[in-house]
């Protein structure tokens, strides 16, 4: 942006957008699913952003554009009825868990669930009964149906079951079986699908979790579709249901939605009913014979060696275990103008969505075949589950309560008011309401600060 005073010219700092442009030189094997590529043509955002007006439309009383794409979008994903989200899928956990359940009530979560689980039962006032995880020693955490079937029968009285289907690394757990065990105990089933909003047009293997009778489901748009970030999608089983998701919605969400992430969750779809299944299926075949070619490579694909597991895997998601360590290889491809998702100390994820186009997908291959062999580098062991800690108080109460900022080695016997924990794996040794043991203050205060979070510095928020 330049001035338009004759004969000077003068450059503006313009820090984030050059930030951006920088950014998108690289390729991208991540979020978000559009891979910078509009599905319909660019167009001008600013002139089309808008405000609720005669000639629009309103988020929380539909009557025109947004109504018909929400019906369409329902229609699609097999829902009863859909309604859009735009501050992603977190709303949409926090609208899930408080469908059912009100303050008081005891909802089942497994220890690895995204932070807006815990932060629903923050603002619900929930009770959150914790299903632990499973941990290879090799990093990769999944629950196990035999542990959320005992969760079931050992927590009657919950109203809710969330389970996270697809995992950050493209994990899915069998939903049959456990669906039905939930609503026989009259238990509600409720799916944080973040990473599947690409199932409905997946054909064959992995299917979204409405197929199997969840009762409701949430979807990031920007994560596997070509929706801006920010944009997700509820769904639920019942339409009767969509009055008081709707309210809570309103509770939950600002006031001023924007209609460019509607008007982006509505391009997506439409979209993918028109090319989507095609160019579904292209990206599936380009992924499985990149992973073809890596048998031949030092790098293997972790969805193989977890079949033990009883998971299924979406096979859009590539995870590449790297002899050099997930950190040194993320490095060396970026060095290569490749961008992945995440790394951990085992490996690199990367997203794959039908905007990628088989080209860009043989490149990673021809790029991961290029680089050069190096010495396998030491990677830790993951330690063993340690027991759940004891819950004095509803995670509500204790965030609630007056805190003190504590030494971590010496918070042991006190009440958490965060969520603490390590990466990898993510998740939470100590939640809100618990007591810090022994053994998660060590932890905690052994591991660097990068390590480390829900801690600042050396010290842990604690109730006073």
């Amino acid at each position: 942006m330049q001035s338009m005073k004759k004969g000077k010219t003068q450059q503006v700092k313009r820090p984030i957008y050059e930030m951006l442009e920088a950014a998108a030189k690289a390729q991208s094997a991540h979020m978000p699913g559009h891979k910078g590529h509009a599905p319909f043509g660019a167009a001008d955002l600013y002139r089309l952003d808008t405000t609720e007006l005669p000639s629009t439309d309103d988020l929380y009383v539909p009557e025109r554009g947004i109504a018909e794409a929400e019906r369409l979008y329902a229609k699609a994903a097999g829902a009863g009825t859909t309604l859009l989200l735009h501050n992603g899928s977190t709303v949409g956990i926090h609208v899930m868990l408080q469908l059912w359940a009100r303050e008081g009530d005891t909802v089942l979560l497994p220890r690895n669930a995204h932070l807006s689980a815990m932060n629903a039962c923050i603002i619900g006032g929930l009770r959150p009964a914790w299903m632990q995880v499973t941990r290879r020693q090799d990093g990769y955490c999944y629950l196990q149906p035999e542990d959320v079937l005992q969760a079931i029968h050992q927590h009657p009285e919950a109203k809710t079951l969330l389970l996270t289907r697809p995992d950050y690394y493209g994990g899915c757990m069998p939903l049959k079986a456990i669906i039905a065990a939930a609503h026989e105990a009259g238990i509600r089933v409720v799916v944080d699908e973040a990473h599947g909003a690409h199932l409905p047009w997946m054909e064959g293997g992995i299917q979204s979790a409405g197929v199997y009778g969840a009762d409701a489901w949430v979807q990031s748009v920007h994560k596997t579709l070509p929706g801006l970030t920010g944009s997700a999608v509820l769904h639920l089983k019942d339409p009767e249901d969509g009055g008081r998701a709707l309210q809570l919605l309103r509770r939950e969400q600002t006031s001023s939605p924007s209609f460019l992430l509607m008007m982006s969750m509505d391009d997506a779809r439409a979209w993918m009913e028109a090319e989507g299944k095609t160019r579904l299926a292209a990206t599936v075949a380009a992924a499985n014979a990149l992973r073809v070619r890596l048998q031949s490579t030092t790098y293997r694909e972790a969805h193989a060696l977890w079949q033990a597991t009883g998971m299924q895997f979406d096979p859009t998601r590539l995870v590449i275990d790297a002899p050099e360590g997930g950190e040194r290889l993320a490095q060396r491809l970026r060095m290569q103008g490749i961008e992945v998702e995440m790394h951990d100390p085992w490996r690199v994820v990367m997203i794959l969505t039908c905007m990628d186009s088989p080209e860009e997908i043989r490149h990673i291959g021809e790029v991961l075949a290029r680089l050069a062999e190096e010495p396998p580098v030491h990677c830790l062991i993951m330690e063993e589950n340690a027991p759940l800690p004891q819950q004095a108080m509803t995670p509500r109460k204790a965030v609630m309560s007056e805190t003190k900022r504590v030494p971590i080695r010496q918070a042991v016997q006190e009440i958490a008011a965060v969520s603490a924990g390590l990466y990898p794996p993510g998740i939470p040794l100590v939640c809100p309401g618990e007591r810090i043991t022994a053994e998660t203050a060590e932890q905690l205060a052994k591991a660097a600060p990068q390590q480390r979070f829900g801690t600042e510095g050396d010290t842990i928020l604690c109730v006073k």
